[in-house]
């Protein structure tokens, strides 16, 4: 990040102009002298998200295997001093959490800030700024929840503690260095885009990077193993889904990036294989990965590419977020930009039957790999009474292709009866059809809890797709909606280097996520059975349907795997989520046959376990216990005991 002249930091917050934040002397915040648009409570805690001056620091690793992380309450928490200590050695940029439910609770209570948090609480806008704040509501674990009344808990909880807004590799290091020297959690995090809770922790310490948001064109990238020769785009690892899709089409160009605009590009995202309504036509976003520039957990930056560290950059590409180093830069192709026709097509049950409502959704299912074939993606939400299909997107096709395309799928639904709405659009690029989907733009968060399953495509033969549709029809009859991603995620470049993508990725016709309403007002006990009921109820038979498949690890999070307990609250009914029998475990689900190979890279190059997500690969080595605290698996029990005696 640049100061200006006059020392100001700017923050561009989402469909305002961008915003002034005075630099202040006092430590771990700013003083806001502008914004006159925002609320003054929010200005209140916004100035605690960024410090301000730049430096370099040194590192000073040391190594140490601890059983448990340390927690605030402990003796051997660092000291008022020693964290002014530290905050000055990484240039005033430690960031001391301040919850941003924080006015809905006594003694701070403000009735119109409140109300504010509240109407703005499922808007990436009133998140994105924090940082230590999370879009899905579980993993803050009701710490200092704006629904609760205002006598109720307001504690930092299950937040980060501390975070560090890094504008250097110094301050990663120091920031490491830090952790690991007071035996502390160590968190990555940029947007608080994250399905599986591995951007927070109680205790924890957390590099920011979203601020990390420069991006450089590469005119002619010519790889090294001779796989690639042509422009590229290096990013930054703070740098958005739209500000790639942005830069990229200011060249001529598009790049293989996300549906959601805020989502970081280099971190979860592509790391996590990273799906796209480009990825029929170009694979998915690690397909593109070019190379990796990486912070190591020891202090070391290596570049990760096929002809450097091939085994660091196989992992990063498909193996998952946070795991293996800090990913500080990544390059990706750049292809050239395209025309595109939008396709939206919705229907109900209104006037017909279930079973005929039911036949409608067969001759969608029937169509899409067509479509996907022809390098098509295809978004469709549908319940027990309704279907919205948006987008149909479609590269490189003409209106008159996309209806001859569409046009066996519409008369099947003429045959039937059924009534629906089909309309199309065309647009001379990429950039211009994006921006018109407001599925993408104005997705909320925090409103579902999630589930779902890679089906893989023999799954939508003629044979088999009775089976497949008796199975999306038992799900929605628990009252879950299915949200039907179709596409064709293979890699069209056969000289591509490997990477460690799930492989039944490759296979598969649909991504299909399954999601139950998550209820702001709910106790705690009632939203765990939401989420059990999810493991439990709903994905089963999707399980059963595709027992060899998997999942998407970046938006799936229910899937046997050990999840974070909920403040004091319902800890045996968490411990019951931990065990899914029905559920192949989660490493099988996430990573399949790649799982063992990148647990030896993730010991190779993390060695001391400083990066966790619970499922992560090696996140079953660690656990949460009832105060949250993380141990590893076996000892936290015997070590919480010696812990707390005096």
């Amino acid at each position: 990040m640049n100061l200006n002249s006059e020392g100001y930091v700017p923050i561009q917050r989402a469909n305002t102009a961008t915003h002034l934040y005075k630099a202040s002397s006092h430590p771990y915040s700013l003083q806001v002298t502008m914004i006159p648009d925002t609320p003054r409570f929010i200005l209140k805690f916004l100035a605690l998200l960024l410090s301000s001056r730049l430096a370099f620091a040194d590192d000073g690793i040391s190594t140490r295997l601890p059983v448990c992380r340390a927690l605030p309450e402990d003796k051997d928490w660092p000291s008022l001093a020693t964290w002014d200590a530290f905050n000055a050695s990484v240039d005033g940029r430690l960031i001391r959490t301040v919850p941003i439910g924080s006015p809905c609770h006594n003694p701070t209570f403000d009735a119109e800030q409140c109300q504010f948090v509240r109407d703005h609480w499922h808007e990436v806008s009133l998140h994105l700024p924090s940082s230590s704040s999370v879009m899905t509501p579980f993993f803050a674990n009701g710490s200092c929840d704006p629904f609760t009344p205002p006598d109720a808990q307001c504690i930092i909880g299950s937040y980060v503690q501390y975070a560090v807004n890094v504008s250097t590799k110094a301050h990663v290091v120091k920031t490491l260095g830090f952790a690991r020297e007071h035996n502390l959690r160590f968190v990555v995090r940029n947007t608080g885009h994250d399905y599986m809770g591995k951007s927070t922790g109680k205790g924890g310490l957390a590099i920011w990077t979203h601020y990390l948001q420069d991006m450089e064109w590469i005119a002619e990238y010519d790889s090294e193993d001779g796989a690639y020769r042509g422009p590229a785009i290096k990013a930054s690892a703070g740098a958005s889904v739209e500000q790639l899709y942005d830069f990229a089409a200011e060249k001529g160009s598009v790049v293989v990036g996300g549906d959601c605009p805020t989502v970081g590009f280099a971190g979860g995202y592509i790391q996590g294989a990273g799906h796209s309504v480009l990825s029929s036509l170009y694979g998915l976003a690690a397909d593109s990965a070019l190379e990796y520039g990486v912070i190591t957990t020891d202090g070391r930056f290596l570049t990760a590419s096929p002809a450097e560290n091939l085994d660091l950059y196989w992992a990063l590409s498909g193996g998952g977020g946070g795991t293996y180093g800090i990913v500080w830069t990544v390059t990706v192709k750049a292809h050239p930009d395209t025309p595109v026709t939008i396709a939206n097509l919705s229907f109900t049950d209104a006037g017909i039957s279930q079973d005929v409502y039911w036949e409608a959704i067969t001759a969608y299912s029937k169509f899409t790999p067509a479509f996907a074939d022809a390098g098509g993606y295809l978004v469709a939400v549908y319940s027990q009474s309704s279907f919205q299909g948006e987008p149909f997107f479609m590269p490189n096709k003409t209106i008159d292709e996309v209806n001859a395309l569409t046009s066996g799928l519409r008369a099947r639904l003429d045959e039937l009866g059924v009534t629906y709405t089909y309309a199309t659009n065309s647009f001379i690029g990429f950039r211009a059809a994006y921006a018109t989907i407001p599925f993408f733009l104005e997705l909320p968060v925090g409103t579902d809890t999630y589930g779902g399953r890679l089906l893989p495509r023999d799954l939508l033969t003629e044979s088999s797709l009775p089976r497949t549709v008796q199975v999306l029809r038992d799900v929605t009859s628990t009252g879950a909606s299915v949200s039907d991603v179709s596409l064709k995620a293979t890699i069209k470049n056969e000289n591509a280097p490997p990477n460690a993508v799930l492989p039944a990725w490759r296979e598969a016709g649909k991504f299909l996520i399954t999601l139950l309403p998550w209820n702001d007002t709910a106790t705690p006990e009632e939203m765990l059975a939401t989420r059990n009921r999810i493991t439990n109820v709903v994905d089963p038979p999707l399980r059963q349907l595709a027992p060899n498949s998997g999942t998407y690890l970046n938006e799936v999070r229910i899937l046997g795997s050990p999840l974070l307990s909920v403040a004091m609250w319902v800890i045996n009914a968490l411990t019951t989520l931990q065990a899914d029998s029905d559920e192949p475990n989660w490493q099988h689900a996430f990573y399949g046959e790649n799982y063992d190979q990148l647990l030896e890279i993730k010991d190779k190059y993390d060695p001391d376990q400083m990066l966790y997500g619970s499922t992560a690969v090696g996140g079953d080595r660690w656990a949460e216990d009832e105060d949250g605290r993380l141990c590893r698996v076996g000892a936290h029990q015997k070590v919480r005991k010696s812990t707390h005696d005096s």
